[in-house]
């Protein structure tokens, strides 16, 4: 016993200095990187986390299609696994369900709020930013995984969604995953990780459907050219992994279609409730052509063509609506690919520099062909699938264009006009809202010009410290100062509506904003770019006190009445007061749904409020058919609906106003009797019967 105790304190002693070293390891980073670039790394991710996190709440529950669905996800665990919009699961949203698990396991573990069902999309963030930095890092090298990590922190888009209730966040966290499972294939020739690429991908699909796919060709393509082994094992391995990225994408819409049809919910956005009509129509091959072949779902408005973000064509990713949200950095990034694909082209076939070229270039090359060609409902925020290629890109751009000055004029002309186009761009991009920090459109070209400067001085052979400094400081303000000054002032907005744009407040009115206008959301989606003060949402906190008064006065609809914050119109919508509310809550009994009504504007606040199932009548705007008159008449004489709210021209309105949105109007008035005393702004409650 005593010749063995004194070991005691040495293992002690072992495990401290092992804990010290790991410690030392995460402050220090990789041995082989300069002793800033660890420090710098964290620095860049703690500026993501303020950007994403500050004021996190400003936003109430941001987009109340969503809210309601993660409400229903923290109320029932049958709507969590279909995505349904109401703890009944009557409809599901028009989209599949991933980013509402998170938001449904977050509200379940932190209880539901605003900052439960954000939280999920700023962590994500968060992530992706580490994560890209790993990637470009192990392609290009450290400064170029800084200056990557540090562009996509600060991408307007990407702040924006960052701090929404919608799915984009963790797709772009899905992606990047998928990159960098990629370069590991890429490095080791191993088939699991092109096997976990796969799978990854499919969860992309899980959450945005076919949108999670645009990055299949670029993973593909940069396999096929540099993957180490011969061409007839990589095309093996490449069919492995779209194997495995078929079979995650299809796990969910299978399970949903050998559910029991009797038993499930209804697939919002889809013309005969299949999830593969929802997959190959509203959000498939009908976003490119313009035919949704859908009734028009859509948590992300429900209206084609080219109103959210503007007309197709060439220069779409530069217009009023698209342009601030991805657009700055476009031209620096296209010139860098060029660049550097000249500068490989005689390396080796496995020469990770031109993999991880082809990597993030066809990234961005698909997905802005894709953007700019689409006819059908296009919004402008979908572009922050393409933020993380853009700062790899640009990542790569900095320290190449750079290399590449000092020994070549090619060099300095490259890098200069991708100096210069970004300027211009950025200049033209402030333009458009005059009165926000004018003081930058005179900035950045200035800081453009001492920057080019500098690069000529480094061309000449001008090493001096100083100069190289004054030239990385200025040119670092010319590609970031726009962005990250539309970053900013978007962490003050409040983002609640549907079309989310990032950027100040006066963006909304250059960005098309109001009454439906070119490129702006239709009125009732909220203000232009979503800029309504805090709290003009929907109610941001738990249900109010009174909320389940067991009152069975009908409510007075007086001057004196009290409206629910956020329950206003849009499609099929309409404001509902918060007296209605108690009063359907006092007198709902033994019926499993609280109220029917059309469209989700209406029904999706009733759902955050009171988390009661809800029928929601058309899903999205109204405009899906259902329920059936036949399952109406069902759900009423089994005693699950006693309420349905009927739309102030006494139908149902919005894009499900005819056909069997008006013979369903023609079945309630006629077994219904209206309520009197309780009106909403845009209608009146019928007590139907069988």
């Amino acid at each position: 016993m005593s010749a063995t105790a004194p070991a005691l304190p040495r293992r002690a002693g072992e495990r401290d200095r092992r804990a010290a070293d790991r410690l030392r390891a995460v402050v220090r980073g990789r041995p082989a990187d300069p002793v800033w670039v660890r420090p710098s790394l964290i620095a860049i991710v703690v500026l993501a986390a303020a950007l994403c996190l500050w004021d996190l709440t400003i936003s109430g529950y941001a987009n109340t299609y969503y809210a309601a669905a993660a409400r229903a996800a923290s109320e029932s665990w049958k709507a969590w696994f279909f995505g349904a919009l109401d703890p009944g699961s009557f409809i599901t949203v028009d989209k599949p369900p991933l980013s509402l698990w998170l938001m449904g396991l977050s509200a379940r573990a932190l209880g539901y709020s605003s900052f439960s069902i954000l939280l999920p999309q700023a962590l994500c963030t968060i992530a992706a930013v580490g994560l890209l930095y790993t990637t470009v890092r192990r392609v290009f090298g450290p400064v170029a995984g800084l200056v990557a990590a540090a562009v996509l922190a600060v991408s307007p888009i990407t702040v924006a969604m960052a701090r929404v209730d919608m799915p984009d966040a963790l797709l772009v966290l899905l992606l990047v995953a998928s990159a960098s499972l990629l370069v590991r294939a890429i490095e080791t020739g191993r088939t699991r990780f092109l096997l976990w690429c796969g799978a990854v991908v499919g969860l992309a699909f899980m959450t945005k459907m076919l949108q999670g796919w645009m990055v299949v060709p670029a993973l593909a393509t940069a396999y096929l050219v540099a993957g180490p082994p011969r061409l007839l094992v990589r095309m093996r391995q490449l069919v492995f992994a779209g194997l495995a990225m078929v079979a995650v994408s299809a796990a969910w819409p299978v399970a949903v279609s050998l559910w029991p049809a009797g038993s499930r919910p209804y697939i919002g956005g889809s013309t005969n409730g299949s999830v593969w009509d929802l997959i190959l129509g509203y959000n498939g091959f009908g976003r490119l052509t313009g035919a949704e072949n859908g009734p028009g779902g859509g948590g992300g408005g429900g209206f084609g063509g080219g109103g959210f973000g503007g007309a197709p064509g060439l220069w779409r990713m530069f217009n009023e609506q698209v342009g601030a949200q991805i657009g700055w950095l476009l031209p620096f990034a296209a010139i860098s690919l060029v660049a550097g694909l000249w500068l490989t082209r005689r390396a080796p076939r496995t020469d990770l520099r031109r993999a991880g070229l082809m990597l993030f270039g066809l990234w961005a090359i698909v997905h802005v062909a894709v953007f700019s060609s689409q006819q059908g409902i296009f919004h402008p925020y979908y572009v922050s699938a393409l933020a993380p290629a853009v700062a790899a890109l640009t990542g790569f751009g900095v320290v190449a264009l750079a290399d590449w000055t000092r020994t070549s004029w090619l060099g300095l002309v490259a890098l200069a006009g991708a100096l210069a186009a970004t300027a211009w761009v950025a200049v033209t991009l402030l333009a458009r809202t005059p009165d926000f920090a004018p003081w930058l459109r005179v900035a950045i070209p200035v800081a453009a010009a001492v920057a080019i400067a500098g690069a000529v001085a480094l061309r000449l052979g001008v090493l001096a410290r100083a100069v190289l400094a004054v030239a990385a400081v200025t040119g670092a303000v010319a590609l970031a100062a726009g962005p990250a000054s539309y970053s900013v002032a978007t962490v003050g907005q409040s983002l609640t509506s549907n079309n989310v744009l990032a950027g100040p407040a006066s963006a909304g009115a250059g960005f098309g904003g109001g009454s439906g206008g070119p490129g702006g959301p239709p009125s009732g989606f909220g203000g232009p770019g979503g800029t309504r003060p805090s709290g003009a949402g929907v109610p941001t906190g738990p249900p109010p006190p009174g909320a389940n008064s067991s009152s069975s006065q009908a409510p007075s609809t007086g001057s004196g009445s009290t409206s629910a914050r956020g329950f206003g119109g849009g499609p099929g919508g309409g404001s509902v007061s918060a007296s209605l509310i108690r009063y359907l809550e006092a007198n709902q009994g033994s019926a499993k749904y609280l109220v029917a009504a059309n469209g989700s504007m209406t029904t999706a606040p009733i759902i955050i409020q009171t988390g009661k199932a809800v029928v929601t009548i058309g899903g999205f705007n109204g405009a899906d058919p259902a329920p059936t008159v036949s399952r109406l008449a069902k759900m009423v004489a089994a005693g699950e609906l006693k309420y349905v709210l009927l739309s102030r021209d006494g139908g149902f309105g919005g894009p499900g106003g005819a056909g069997s949105a008006s013979a369903l109007s023609a079945w309630v008035k006629q077994h219904g009797t209206a309520v009197t005393g309780v009106t909403s702004g845009s209608g009146t409650l019928y007590k139907v019967t069988a």
